[in-house]
């Protein structure tokens, strides 16, 4: 199964990923990340989650008491 990366389209091939690559006909295609692409969506996931454990809103929500939680079941 060839993979393509969801975010640049560049095809795996073996160890590489190409930009240049030409489907055959009937090729089984799955999507994923390149390692590059993977690595800029991850940074950018990362400065969410601190920007977000930064914020006075989720410092609130941190102190809040238990009973003051919500469950789902």
């Amino acid at each position: 199964m060839t993979k393509i990366c969801c975010v640049c389209q560049r095809v795996e091939k073996g160890s590489h990923w190409r930009e240049d690559y030409q489907f055959g006909q009937g090729e089984r295609v799955t999507h994923g990340y390149c390692p590059l692409c993977f690595d800029v969506i991850m940074a950018e996931l990362m400065d969410e989650r601190d920007d977000m454990l930064r914020s006075p809103v989720a410092k609130e929500s941190a102190m809040m008491p238990e009973e003051h939680s919500t469950v789902c079941a």
